[in-house]
């Protein structure tokens, strides 16, 4: 099973639409009550041996999605679903942006992997602490929100860029996180182009 995925998806499909699939199948079958119990109990077990404390939050398990998977907190169940016992979303930004022109998502098809230069697209703080305020959860999961700065934003004014998203969001999230590395995403219009680097 996994090679045909393998075959069809990951040598086949353009990476990006590839993603956006299967965040489609993943909030569909978290919508589906039968499925979400099905796939919730072959995939994400429980067990209390596996629960987990850090920064005083108590956790499922050890296991927790990063951000930049789910960048508008539109498949966090889906995720849980999947046996993530944490799930980050973001990176997102004070207002929304569009990231980096596309193609911005590379396979490296021989290492099974990817080179990840989307440059925090994102609907903004203000639609994704919209959104999280009114989230019925199915699935009780840890959620932390990552925030960045808004690519048009000055960097004299990004302080309050950053302020301005954690009071949007700070309510609706068991943590925070402060990202303040995006090798590839450009300050300005003058800055040198995105670089080739994987982590934002």
């Amino acid at each position: 099973m996994y090679k045909l995925f393998f075959q069809l998806v990951f040598k086949r499909m353009d990476p990006e639409q590839a993603h956006y699939a299967a965040f489609r199948w993943i909030r569909l079958a978290a919508r589906t009550p039968v499925l979400r119990t099905f796939v919730a109990a072959a995939l994400a077990p429980r067990y209390k041996e596996l629960r987990t404390e850090a920064l005083g939050l108590r956790m499922h398990g050890p296991f927790g999605l990063a951000a930049g998977f789910d960048k508008n907190a539109v498949a966090i169940d889906g995720m849980s679903m999947l046996g993530f016992d944490h799930i980050e979303i973001g990176t997102v930004t004070g207002e929304p942006q569009p990231g980096n022109p596309r193609k911005r998502l590379f396979r490296l098809v021989a290492d099974r992997a990817l080179i990840n230069r989307m440059g925090f697209n994102n609907e903004g703080s203000a639609a994704v602490a919209e959104r999280l305020a009114a989230r019925v959860p199915v699935f009780r999961t840890t959620v932390g929100v990552n925030i960045g700065k808004t690519k048009v934003v000055p960097e004299a004014e990004a302080a309050a860029d950053y302020v301005k998203s954690t009071e949007r969001l700070a309510a609706h999230a068991d943590y925070l996180v402060v990202n303040v590395s995006s090798p590839n995403t450009p300050v300005s219009a003058t800055s040198r182009p995105p670089s080739r680097c994987a982590r934002c």
